[in-house]
């Protein structure tokens, strides 16, 4: 049995024969005029395409020149791209150039899929941790929303026992399949909750093939920031656009005291604490103190992050790329959680991380007076 799976797992490294992908899909009838919607990354942008349903059929095409996790939505009742693509009939998979074959009876998120042999590598790479990571949150997300509010605590502790058994599957797995592009899917999940050390580890065992990918080249930025992103180095230098499109460098704050401030328009916690933020940044203002906020938000959420920034009048300089979590100053920083702050003094060395609440405010106090 575990030879038949690495079979289906080897060719996924391998450059696709063909040029473009094709997903060929069929469809009940009744199902005319519905929109089927598809995301999916391409050298690092975020697409967005959509059809409808027309005689039973509904197709995509397309090109990718790397395995890139996709998002399909069929949205039933034509409520519109807003109310289905997080909540609505959804399948998660792996889009290359191939063609797929997706049969929906009553639903995308049970239909059939063939004649794809990432697909039926990734159906397998799932089967071997016990599901999707998506299949798991949208489970959560059921049970919680018709539970008491008593029940939440006991609730989420069950999933994050269910998350924690999935990981040290994933664990196994990356041992098992150095050569597997799911390995280093795995890992960036596993590297979620684990110490950088292991993940160095589980990392340096993998093939150069899967090192090499864009996923792996990001883990290997994150484990190089486990040594260089530190209390007494210097911070790395960086340089992206603020709301108006212009380059902010972090050298422009040399010779102030600046807090790296990592946030998203999406994040409660970090809209929780702006207050807080606000208040220290008034204080220590005038005393050569400035922010410099990097928001993981996407280009879907260009508007939201535009709004949070007014809505909570935050008055330093804001910059993204808009790239998400793949924003190439969070991969830098090896960003893997928000919020999360560095504050650098005027000489460009890190002398603090994770300020938040009162802490913000003393720890400001002992440097800037």
């Amino acid at each position: 049995m575990h030879k038949f799976i690495l079979f289906l797992l080897l060719p996924v490294i391998g450059v696709a024969q063909q040029k473009t992908f094709n997903i060929q899909g069929t469809a009940p009838v009744a199902k005319n005029g519905c929109k089927v919607y598809l995301n999916y990354q391409s050298e690092g942008k975020l697409l967005m395409d959509s059809t409808a349903v027309k005689d039973g059929q509904f197709a995509f095409k397309g090109s990718v020149k790397e395995l890139s996790y996709a998002r399909m939505v069929f949205d039933h009742e034509n409520k519109g791209s807003y109310w289905v693509l997080n909540i609505g009939d959804r399948f998660y998979f792996y889009l290359t150039n191939e063609t797929y074959k997706v049969a929906v009876k009553d639903s995308l998120k049970k239909a059939t899929v063939t004649g794809s042999p990432t697909q039926k590598a990734y159906a397998a790479f799932l089967s071997q941790i016990g599901g999707g990571f998506m299949n798991i949150i949208d489970s959560a997300n059921q049970e919680m929303s018709t539970a008491d509010t008593g029940a939440i605590p006991a609730i989420r502790k069950k999933y994050d026992s269910k998350f924690a058994a999935m990981r040290e599957k994933e664990r196994k797995f990356i041992s098992a399949h150095p050569d597997s592009y799911f390995s280093i899917v795995a890992l960036t999940d596993v590297a979620n909750r684990a110490p950088m050390s292991e993940v160095e580890t589980l990392y340096n065992g993998l093939s150069e093939k899967v090192r090499t990918t864009t996923p792996g080249k990001e883990m290997k930025s994150r484990i190089v920031a486990t040594h260089t992103i530190q209390v007494g180095l210097a911070a790395p230098e960086f340089e992206q656009p603020d709301v108006n499109g212009k380059l902010i460098k972090l050298s422009d704050y040399r010779g102030k005291y600046v807090l790296v401030d990592f946030w998203a328009s999406w994040c409660h916690p970090c809209r929780e604490e702006n207050p807080n933020l606000k208040k220290a940044y008034g204080v220590f203002k005038e005393k050569g103190m400035e922010v410099l906020a990097v928001s993981l938000d996407d280009k879907q959420t260009r508007n939201a992050w535009i709004k949070a920034i007014e809505t909570d009048g935050l008055p330093w300089v804001h910059v993204s790329d808009l790239k998400g979590w793949q924003n190439e100053v969070a991969v830098l920083y090896g960003i893997r959680a928000v919020p999360q702050n560095y504050l650098i003094d005027p000489e460009g060395k890190i002398i603090a991380q994770n300020l938040r609440g009162p802490e913000l405010t003393s720890k400001l106090a002992e440097y800037i007076h």
